[in-house]
């Protein structure tokens, strides 16, 4: 055997003794996953996936030029019922007219409120970069039977603690009684309903605080949460948390390592939680494959924007290295049975 090969063999063995394998825990109800590419975009990234008639719409995220990786642009495509696409990818404007700066949207979640589809994203229009200049809109979007666009975005500004200096994302929307509302954190499990008046203004509607035991960094959003899926007509959503970690995946390099859960909220005020997933959801593939040069950092990232359910199985869509798309398709009634009861109560104010 060459030395190489020797070297090689040994920093396997030697990688595989210490380090986490994620993959060897993969749960048996993620039953197969696929990839999407979109057309002329194959690194597009972040899926978000709603029913369309027949068909599926898929939203999804493009970093334009690498050299520029602070411009960002969200996309939509129609796909079948094999999740190919069937349409050419449109991207939608997030700017108005003669704006000075370049699209900044990052990972658009897809909603419908009754009838009216919506795009809640985060962004930042400041000519200056920083992280507490990013803050979520919310856009009604527009179908004029060939084309999709977006209606004058709402850049959601005034809410209870919006003095932070943090990069807001990854708020969770939902359709309470034809109502948009949108889950801000997860411990707290905060409400918001933004009054969509011009103004920016959210009104906050529920907090509530449960023990949960996730050893895999901070809850964040996920994906919009849909009824119809758990039990006790429970709200479902996917989320994400992220550790910085060595493994198996990064080659035992210490690098941000994400993951993805599930979690159950009660139908009717105050929303509190009612089950999550004790451990990350893994699936064969979610973290073996391609490795690409990072755009910001290293990382290795499974990322859920958006599911699809009907009575046997879950669809999640989500994003592979900031660089892939793939929806993963799981047992319904095998997830749900893998969630765990969490005991919620109101925070008095």
């Amino acid at each position: 055997m060459k030395i190489a090969g020797l070297i090689l063999l040994i920093t396997s063995s030697l990688l595989t003794d210490e380090y986490l394998d994620f993959e060897e825990s993969a749960q048996d109800f993620v039953l197969e996953s696929k990839r999407i590419e979109i057309p002329g975009y194959p690194t597009a990234f972040n899926p978000s996936i709603i029913r369309w008639g027949k068909e599926f719409l898929l939203a999804f995220r493009v970093i334009p030029n690498r050299t520029q990786s602070f411009t960002s642009q969200l996309g939509v495509i129609l796909l079948d019922e094999t999740f190919s696409p069937i349409s050419q990818p449109q991207f939608l404007n997030t700017r108005e007219p003669n704006a000075l700066t370049p699209s900044r949207a990052e990972d658009g979640r897809l909603i419908f409120v009754g009838d009216k589809l919506y795009l809640v994203y985060s962004d930042n229009s400041e000519p200056k970069i920083s992280k507490g200049g990013f803050r979520v809109y919310i856009a009604e979007v527009d179908f004029d039977g060939g084309n999709f666009k977006l209606k004058t975005p709402e850049c959601l500004t005034r809410y209870e603690g919006e003095s932070r200096n943090i990069r807001e994302k990854n708020w969770v929307p939902f359709d309470y009684n034809g109502n948009l509302l949108l889950t801000y954190s997860l411990i707290p499990h905060l409400i918001f309903r933004p009054l969509l008046n011009g103004n920016g203004e959210c009104e906050t509607v529920a907090s509530t605080m449960g023990p949960i035991n996730w050893n895999w960094g901070i809850l964040r959003g996920g994906t919009s949460a849909l009824l119809g899926v758990a039990p006790n007509g429970d709200y479902l959503s996917f989320f994400h948390s992220s550790k910085m970690m060595a493994s198996i995946h990064s080659e035992g390099k210490n690098v941000l390592h994400y993951f993805m859960g599930a979690y159950t909220f009660s139908p009717q005020p105050p929303f509190e939680m009612t089950s999550i997933s004790p451990k990350p959801i893994i699936g064969k593939g979610f973290y073996k494959g391609d490795i690409y040069k990072p755009y910001w950092h290293p990382v290795r990232v499974v990322f859920p924007g958006g599911y699809l359910f009907d009575e046997r199985f879950v669809w999640i869509a989500y994003g592979r290295q900031d660089h892939e798309i793939w929806i993963a398709k799981l047992d319904r009634q095998k997830l749900l049975e893998s969630l765990v009861p969490v005991n919620s109560t109101p925070i008095l104010p």
